[in-house]
């Protein structure tokens, strides 16, 4: 992967979540969006901030229980 390359690390949100500037970005499960980013990176957003990633992160989609359905589901944007 290039320095300036974005990985999209949220394939299932609306608004994507991008990786820049890491060493790899490894996806662990597709079906619930868990990714390794290996080496210091940025985790982009167009509806949350912008983060630094100072060392390899484990990034998966955030599950939250829906009580009318009485399941877990994928978080949405």
């Amino acid at each position: 992967m290039q320095a300036e390359q974005l990985i999209n690390v949220a394939p299932s949100s609306t608004e994507g979540h991008y990786v820049k500037g890491a060493k790899n970005v490894v996806a662990l499960d597709e079906v619930n969006d868990t990714f390794l980013v290996e080496g210091p990176s940025q985790l982009v957003t167009r509806n949350h901030t912008t983060l630094e990633l100072d060392e390899d992160t484990l990034i998966t989609c955030q599950n939250v229980y829906d009580p009318y359905r009485q399941a877990f589901e994928k978080s949405r944007d």
